[in-house]
């Protein structure tokens, strides 16, 4: 990855470069570069029909509008001729010649995944590019009313009795299902003025509906609250009262696998002839359900939608569960383990089907946010047709808290370095068109990974550090609750002991930890570069990494924002090079002047210019 290539061509999505995004087929966009090379020409290269055109760039005189920033601009129009139009730049010399991608100058050709990308008619969510989400695992975060608690063997489960366990009782293993804390839906209602203070206006709910488990990811019935978490009522007050704080809420939508105590599953195991047994894939192998299961668990039947019923009841259909909830308020779905779903108890079809699930949101909701859980390289899945982004796992999460533990998350020693850090965030960014790329939805821990802190020891210098990454990155943000108050867990490993009871006793919380993240939440939502800017990697060393957020608007001047991160708990010196001009501290205010500096990166550092 070449660091420094921008300095001496660049191009981007934002409007000094970009006209507009998401012109219709069939139209042109204009699109410039900036060179400081002493080039002869310059052209426009793109990919149609198999073949690569040449389209020659006029440069922009001052006649015709001189734009600000050093060098030469030279401009040529885009022709929107498919769905993702792939294009490049050729920079002419008198005795050589240069392309520039995605990946910088070189004078080989290389692979059109590196080539820039334009979408056509391509429509995002960018309500969730200016937001903070907060994930909330309902049964662990505020009790609201007791009143609608699970009752210690008020039903049994998986053979098993449930049982009320007290807030605050540390998680056991014997637990891990069956275990029921209170936590419920009054309760984020009346959370909400302490998440609004906190800087959130966006929340992820991990599943609401009927379930027998305190995960509630088996479900049992998908247009009904569960009314351990205060039914339908509850949702409709918790709608209504975060619309009226500007918060939005995006559901978790289940959609791989059902409860086995859903009615359909039971249709269909009951009566070999019921028309339910279409909606599930049946199977006679030794040791396994005879049904396709997720992770063969029999509680969770996948369900395949080879079958139309199943296309309709979830997805498309004008009463499906996509469109019931977008309806009833929800703002978006987040899908669980959307790399699985499809037919016949496998992923295939599954690219298809998710276009069908996102059309019908956004008939619904034209704004409706759609992102999928990913754990894995998304890219494939990532054209813009589907999912507007997914969860950035492998693009962000994972790597940086390898790098900032020493481990993988799941316990595997790991030397992984800034530099190699930076190639995996380069590598995963780069590829992506530029509004998923801002769509990512990034985080650093989840109700399935171990929790960053405990990961990094407890030690809050190198928790900051890693959330001043999360909140500086392209992509939407998201904390985990509690995180914000020093919220650890006792236990090492990733769920169930990732999903302890939130304190609301003020005397448990770290107050400097939460003062410092809230300040790091209200400078994202209040910075306009970080919610649309471009991002490249300009510093990298064995315990730091930097990099650069560009918004360039369309007379060249140009908005700024610098993160730098070191993984070290304690005082870390780095030197790198800013562009020109004045900076200043995001937080603290403090004025730095561009070029070679050296600052303190332990905790993070946050700087803007223009």
């Amino acid at each position: 990855m070449n660091t420094n290539w921008t300095q001496e061509a660049q191009h981007d999505h934002t409007p000094g470069y970009t006209e507009r995004l998401g012109a219709g087929l069939g139209e042109t966009v204009r699109v410039r570069v900036r060179v400081t090379l002493p080039v002869t020409g310059v052209k426009l290269k793109l990919v149609r029909v198999g073949e690569i055109e040449l389209i020659p760039a006029r440069e922009v005189s001052a006649e015709m509008g001189g734009l600000e920033g050093e060098g030469r601009w030279f401009e040529a129009e885009l022709p929107v001729h498919e769905a993702r139009v792939r294009y490049a730049w050729l920079l002419l010399f008198p005795d050589d010649h240069l392309n520039l991608t995605r990946l910088g100058l070189h004078h080989s050709r290389r692979g059109f995944r590196n080539w820039f990308q334009y979408l056509a008619g391509h429509i995002s969510p960018e309500w969730a590019w200016r937001s903070v989400f907060y994930q909330v695992f309902p049964d662990r975060f505020r009790n609201g009313d007791p009143a609608n608690d699970v009752r210690t063997g008020e039903y049994a489960y998986m053979g098993r009795p449930v049982e009320h366990v007290e807030w605050g009782t540390p998680l056991t293993r014997s637990g891990d299902v069956h275990a029921h804390y209170g936590g419920d839906l009054q309760g984020v209602t009346q959370a909400l003025p302490y998440l609004t203070d906190l800087g959130v206006n966006a929340l992820w709910l991990t599943p609401i509906f009927v379930s027998p488990s305190n995960h509630r990811y088996d479900i049992t019935d998908y247009r009904r609250v569960d009314p351990h978490l205060g039914g339908d009522e509850a949702w409709e007050e918790l709608a209504a009262a975060a619309d009226r704080v500007g918060v939005r809420i995006v559901l978790d939508g289940v959609f791989n696998h059902m409860g086995n105590e859903n009615a359909l599953f039971q249709a269909a195991l009951e009566n070999e002839d019921a028309p339910e047994r279409a909606l599930f894939t049946w199977r006679d192998e030794p040791g396994k359900p005879p049904y396709h299961a997720f992770f063969d668990v029999p509680t969770l039947p996948k369900i395949d939608y080879r079958n139309e019923f199943a296309v309709g009841e979830f997805f498309s259909g004008e009463e499906s569960v996509v469109r019931h909830w977008l309806r009833r308020g929800a703002a978006g779905w987040r899908l669980d383990v959307a790399h699985m779903i499809g037919v016949g108890g496998t992923d295939e079809d599954n690219l298809p089907l998710h276009r069908a699930l996102k059309e019908a949101a956004r008939e619904v909701r034209p704004d409706a946010y759609v992102f999928g859980e990913r754990f894995y390289d998304p890219e494939h899945a990532l054209n813009g047709q589907g999912e507007d982004g997914a969860m950035n796992y492998h693009g962000f999460g994972l790597p940086v808290m390898q790098w900032m533990s020493g481990e993988t998350h799941m316990r595997e020693p790991s030397r992984m370095d800034g530099h190699e850090l930076a190639d995996i965030l380069w590598d995963a960014y780069h590829a992506l068109p530029p509004q998923v790329a801002l769509s990512m939805f990034n985080l650093l821990e989840s109700h399935d990974i171990a929790r960053a802190l405990f990961r990094v020891g407890d030690d809050r210098t190198r928790f900051l550090a890693a959330f001043t990454l999360l909140m500086g990155y392209a992509g939407v943000p998201c904390t985990y609750y509690g995180t914000e108050i020093g919220l650890s867990q006792h236990t090492p490993g990733n769920m169930p002991w990732c999903r302890e009871t939130m304190p609301w006793d003020e005397r448990q919380w770290d107050t400097e930890l939460r003062a410092r993240v809230k300040a790091l939440i209200h400078l994202r939502r209040a910075t306009h570069v970080l919610h649309e800017g471009n991002l490249r990697l300009i510093h990298a060393e064995a315990d730091a990494l930097a990099f650069l957020r560009e918004y360039t608007h369309a007379d060249g001047r140009t908005e700024r924002a610098a993160v730098i991160a070191s993984r070290r708990g304690e005082a870390h010196p780095v030197t790198l090079t800013l562009p020109a001009g004045e900076w200043r501290d995001g937080l603290s205010a403090e004025t730095l002047a561009g070029g070679e500096i050296t600052l303190d990166a332990a905790g993070g550092r946050l700087l803007l210019q223009g």
